[in-house]
């Protein structure tokens, strides 16, 4: 399993996957993008599971819209995402 979410107007992107080295467990990489969709800066995290369900609730609110990962490889121009990506 694997989701990005982008708050609406932000450069930053959350990509929440799962970690498959702890089953069960979620991990969380914050990208944060200059204007052209490079990645200036990233960090990883251990993620929980509110955090998921509080992107997905932003989500309904219209605060957050969920990025496919094709639209991550137009945006980025980067293949598939991995933890060491």
């Amino acid at each position: 399993m694997s989701v990005f979410f982008r708050p609406i107007g932000s450069n930053n992107i959350f990509y929440f996957f799962e970690d498959k080295e702890i089953p069960g467990c979620i991990k969380t990489i914050s990208y944060n993008l200059d204007k052209d969709g490079k990645i200036k800066g990233k960090w990883e995290k251990s993620g929980t599971v509110a955090q998921l369900m509080g992107a997905i609730k932003s989500v309904e609110k219209g605060k957050v819209e969920i990025v496919s990962e094709s639209e991550w490889k137009n945006l980025t121009g980067m293949g598939e995402v991995t933890a060491s990506a």
